[in-house]
């Protein structure tokens, strides 16, 4: 069992994070299709379920070794992102449907949107992703590659999309950097949180926080990545989607051989 430090952790959080910023910048220099777009996020969508059935949900339950506070955890997750999702679109993106729709007319949020509301969201479902990641150099003694994977392929497209809503209302090459490089930085000291707090904590505490941060995650997946990816890209969503699964989860059965 490897023993980690918290500059590991900062180290693995920012490798996680920084596709946050590469995103938006191939944004603001390459026009990508939009169905090119979608592919990516269904695969990264993928990843991220393999990642939550295979290294998350399973890691939480061997910690506590019951069912109840894994299951608590879960929906406390889902819950809290569905609440915070809705309030950010009710109180800072008005008319917008969906809080990560990047394409069309209103892409990105209206013109008075807020780059702080766009940050926010992105943050909503960094923060749990990250500090899963810290955790999981706790609990398991290595680095979860099936989650760094999954981290790291769902936040290009974020980035990236959402970049393409903020150029079409106006804002700065300058402006989005700044913006992007802020939810790098907040994502990498999440993952540092993660494995600082939770390393003198109860495993019971630990399993009820890894299932938290997987609920959110699924969630977030439901709400956003996957209905915007189907919307732009159609069918063949489905298929991408399944790769992604496919890849993590041969990735997950390397490592653990």
């Amino acid at each position: 069992m490897t023993t980690y430090t918290i500059l590991d952790s900062l180290i693995w959080g920012f490798i996680a994070s920084i596709p946050l910023l590469i995103g938006s910048i191939v944004a603001l220099f390459v026009n990508l299709p939009k169905n090119i777009i979608a592919s990516i996020m269904a695969f990264g969508s993928g990843v991220l379920i393999a990642a939550l059935a295979f290294s998350l949900i399973e890691e939480s339950f061997n910690l506590a070794q019951s069912i109840p506070p894994v299951i608590a955890g879960f929906l406390a997750g889902g819950l809290s992102y569905t609440i915070a999702n809705y309030f950010l679109n009710k109180k800072t993106l008005g008319n917008i449907r969906k809080r990560k729709r990047s394409h069309g007319e209103d892409a990105g949020g209206s013109k008075n949107a807020s780059g702080l509301a766009l940050l926010v969201g992105s943050i909503m479902d960094n923060i749990p992703e990250n500090m899963a990641l810290g955790m999981s150099m706790i609990t398991g003694g290595t680095v979860n590659i099936v989650l760094i994977v999954a981290i790291f392929i769902s936040n290009f497209p974020e980035g990236l999309a959402s970049t393409v809503g903020m150029k079409t209302n106006g804002k700065s090459s300058k402006q989005i950097i700044v913006l992007w490089s802020i939810a790098v930085l907040i994502s990498t000291i999440s993952a540092v949180v993660g494995f600082k707090i939770l390393s003198n904590t109860s495993p019971f505490i630990i399993s009820i926080a890894i299932s938290f941060a997987a609920g959110a995650i699924l969630v977030m997946l439901a709400e956003s990545m996957i209905p915007e990816a189907y919307e732009e890209g159609g069918i063949k969503i489905g298929i991408a989607t399944m790769i992604g699964f496919v890849i993590a989860f041969g990735l997950g059965k390397l490592e653990g051989s």
